[in-house]
Formats: C-alpha cells, sequence, structure tokens
C-alpha cells in the first residue's frame, strides 16, 4: 500500500482532528440544549426545541461522526498505523464504531420520538412517561458517548503503550 505524502498526511489529521473536534462539540451543546427545558413555556417551544436538537444530530453530528470515521479509515490505510498495530489504536475503532453503531440503533431514533411526541402533545409531553424516558435516557447516552469521546482523543494524543 502506498504511503502519503507528509503534506497529504498533515492535510488528513486536519480533517480528522476537526470533524472530531465537531462530533465532541455538538454532542456537549446538545447536552447543554437539554438545560433549556426548565425556561421552555409554549408548546410549540418545546417542539422546537426537540426539533433543534435533531436538526443537530442529523445534520452536524452524524456528518462529523461518519467523517471521522472514513478519515481514520484512510489515515490507518495509508499511513504506518495501521489498524489494530497499537492497542489504543484498536481501542478508539472499537469505541467510534460502538458510538456509532449506539447512536444509530438507539440515540438518533429516541430523539425522533421526542420530536414527535413533542409536536403531538406540546408541554403535556414533559408529563408523558414515554417523553421522559426518552429524554433520560438519550442524556445518560450522549454524556456517556461524549465523555468516551473526550477519553479517546486523550488517549489519541498520548498513546499509551503497554507495559
Amino acid at each position: 500500500m502506498k504511503n502519503l505524502s507528509l503534506t497529504q498526511k498533515k492535510w488528513l489529521k486536519s480533517i480528522h482532528l476537526l470533524v472530531a473536534s465537531v462530533w465532541v462539540t455538538t454532542g456537549l451543546v446538545m447536552f447543554l440544549l437539554h438545560f433549556m427545558r426548565s425556561s421552555v413555556e409554549t408548546d410549540e417551544q418545546l417542539h422546537l426545541l426537540n426539533q433543534i436538537i435533531h436538526f443537530i444530530d442529523m445534520k452536524i453530528l452524524v456528518p462529523a461522526a461518519m467523517l471521522c470515521l472514513i478519515t481514520g479509515w484512510l489515515y490507518s490505510q495509508f499511513t504506518k498505523w495501521g489498524y489494530f498495530k497499537h492497542g489504543w489504536m484498536t481501542f478508539k475503532w472499537i469505541i467510534t464504531l460502538l458510538i456509532i453503531i449506539l447512536g444509530t440503533i438507539y440515540s438518533g431514533p429516541w430523539i425522533t420520538e421526542m420530536v414527535s411526541i413533542s409536536g403531538e402533545h406540546g408541554l403535556t409531553a414533559l408529563s408523558i412517561e414515554e417523553y421522559q424516558w426518552y429524554d433520560k435516557s438519550q442524556n445518560i447516552m450522549g454524556v456517556c458517548m461524549t465523555v468516551t469521546l473526550i477519553i479517546t482523543i486523550f488517549i489519541s494524543v498520548f498513546k499509551p503503550k503497554k507495559k
């Protein structure tokens, strides 16, 4: 396999770091938007808040996660790092794939359901058990995913080795 030139590696690494930053930031923003629910006063405001979270998830977070996966694959494929040569690299692959899969199966659909419930019931959605469950589960999973991504960034920088 042909390796990338130094300039190509720098471009690829820069893009990878940028999309990883966007991924983490959007996770944090989605979590912080949860706290705006306490100031919601109308049916439309609650529905709009959920639509905004859904928009951020689908239009910013998901593309950033996919680009991070693709640039990570390219970096592994066309540099000396490889896929499973180092334990920290294997950890990054497992975490990246796990978060994308869990987000696709659980988190994304939960957010979609919250948009639907709040659109149908307005402010009374806040007292509906199903909505409360989606809200709580999504926030817990979102925090866990974002913290794990942050830890993964530190692992990428420190590159711990087995002793």
